[in-house]
């Protein structure tokens, strides 16, 4: 991996926002059509702002979602209300989403998204203090599945993580392989702790690690 470091989180957005507006030029030099996976929480609002006013093909562009809560779309907590308030607006407003829960079932709504998200070109990961990425926590029954990319190949799995409110649908280690461009946000000293650690060796307590491990050109955007 490679870790680029800045001192605030309005540097760190400014420079994470152009490396996702490059690379969705890049991809759009070979393909009719890109596909980013955005992660939701309150750390990417600066990101998604500052990336909606960059002046893209957007209506080439299908914006979904690293994982989401399972729950109403209009919730405070549900990151698809959070794409639509802070990325879908001023440039960005042109581009297709697909958002992850899309029926009152869990289960056909993780089926739905196997179904109709194909092919994610660009993917915004996140990492929580307990070393987790998408919806795969090291606390969660499925964490051992979740990151056995030949017993799940799915893209999109559900988790039940003991140390949140929500189910979960997010990408699995398979789903997030698969991704060619990855980029990783994070922050403070205790994170990037963690992530040096973390890309040391494969460890349930992170599993973030087997991202790592299997994706060494991981671009690691950090502020303190």
């Amino acid at each position: 991996m490679k870790i680029h470091e800045y001192n605030s989180a309005d540097e760190q957005a400014i420079a994470l926002s152009q490396a996702i507006a490059n690379t969705i030029e890049q991809v759009l030099r070979h393909k009719p059509q890109v596909t980013l996976a955005v992660s939701g929480g309150k750390s990417p609002i600066k990101l998604f702002e500052k990336l909606s006013h960059f002046d893209l093909a957007w209506d080439k562009v299908t914006l979904t979602l690293v994982d989401e809560r399972f729950l109403a779309t209009d919730h405070a907590d549900s990151n698809e209300n959070l794409v639509r308030k802070h990325l879908l607006i001023n440039h960005a407003e042109q581009a297709h989403f697909i958002g992850l829960v899309t029926t009152r079932n869990i289960l056909t709504s993780v089926s739905n998204a196997n179904l109709h998200i194909k092919n994610i070109d660009i993917a915004i990961l996140g990492m929580g203090e307990d070393g987790h990425t998408a919806s795969i926590f090291p606390c969660c029954d499925e964490l051992k599945s979740a990151i056995d990319t030949q017993l799940t190949p799915e893209k999109y799995i559900i988790t039940n993580p003991k140390t949140t409110a929500y189910q979960r649908i997010g990408l699995s280690l398979a789903g997030i392989l698969e991704i060619p461009n990855l980029f990783i946000s994070i922050n403070g000293t205790n994170k990037l702790e963690i992530i040096t650690k973390a890309s040391q060796e494969k460890s349930l307590q992170y599993p973030i690690s087997y991202v790592l491990a299997e994706r060494k050109d991981s671009q690691v955007f950090w502020h303190n």
